[in-house]
């Protein structure tokens, strides 16, 4: 019931977060206004030459590389 409930029906929990992870600007919570940041695009491309697909982000459960070392060729004869 909307009676029953506290103040905040939700608390927010806004926040800016930077291409590193780390907080531009903090979750904030429990009050009204709008956040606004500036941030530097160019940090953005630095942070995309950190992905590490064969460290921490490996899921070898779910992505598998498979290379054939067959020759291929365009053309395929079958006499069946």
């Amino acid at each position: 019931m909307l009676s029953k409930s506290s103040e905040w029906l939700a608390d927010g929990g806004s926040c800016i977060a930077g291409p590193d992870g780390n907080w531009i600007v903090p979750p904030v919570s429990k009050t009204e206004g709008l956040i606004i940041a500036t941030i530097d695009h160019h940090r953005v491309m630095e942070e995309r030459q950190n992905f590490d697909p064969s460290g921490h982000y490996s899921r070898p459960d779910v992505l598998q590389l498979s290379v054939n070392r067959k020759r291929i060729t365009s053309a395929v004869f079958r006499d069946e």
